[in-house]
């Protein structure tokens, strides 16, 4: 009977909470302001980091296909499934970029550390990213045509690896303390 009496007690006071308000706290009104421009950059740090997260996941997923397109990328390999996969990790790469460079940074902050790295690293991986996709086309076209590909077309395969390795490199430094 007392465990009844116990139980119903508990539950009644879950079920019938007062709601606290800020004397309960021992603050005051005038304690907890929140001036229009602290509004504001609560907002901006918000959908910073939003975008950041979003950026996050899909350099993780960006890195899974660039790692299968990599891995495709063989001369006895299935030309066909290494073009779509890089033509998905194109698509997939720019739009995780987007996220990055359209999060809002307010002033006064500053990168350092892994982050630091991690945004250098972007300048090799970008340049690369850009090429990669270009070399791949005109080498395909060379492929196709029975043409053995020279010049900068045939560094295809040694400046994806570089996007490859940099942008792995980059994502390492996010993923794990070092």
């Amino acid at each position: 009977m007392r465990f009844l009496l116990t139980s119903i007690l508990l539950f009644s006071s879950f079920v019938t909470h007062a709601e606290i308000n800020l004397k309960d706290l021992g603050l005051n009104s005038a304690e907890v302001e929140v001036s229009p421009a602290q509004l504001e950059m609560q907002k901006t740090m918000e959908t910073r980091h939003r975008m950041l997260k979003t950026h996050e996941i899909l350099g993780l997923t960006t890195l899974g296909l660039m790692t299968a397109t990599f891995l495709t990328g063989d001369e006895g390999a299935d030309s066909d499934t290494h073009m779509y996969l890089g033509m998905a990790t194109g698509v997939m790469y720019f739009t995780t970029a987007y996220y990055s460079l359209s999060a809002p940074k307010p002033e006064g902050i500053k990168d350092r550390g892994t982050i630091k790295w991690h945004k250098r690293l972007a300048w090799i991986h970008f340049p690369a990213m850009v090429l990669a996709p270009i070399l791949g086309y005109m080498y395909k076209q060379n492929e196709n045509r029975g043409k053995e590909s020279t010049g900068i077309v045939a560094m295809h395969p040694t400046i994806a690896t570089a996007a490859f390795a940099s942008f792995a490199l980059s994502a390492a430094l996010m993923t794990f303390e070092f």
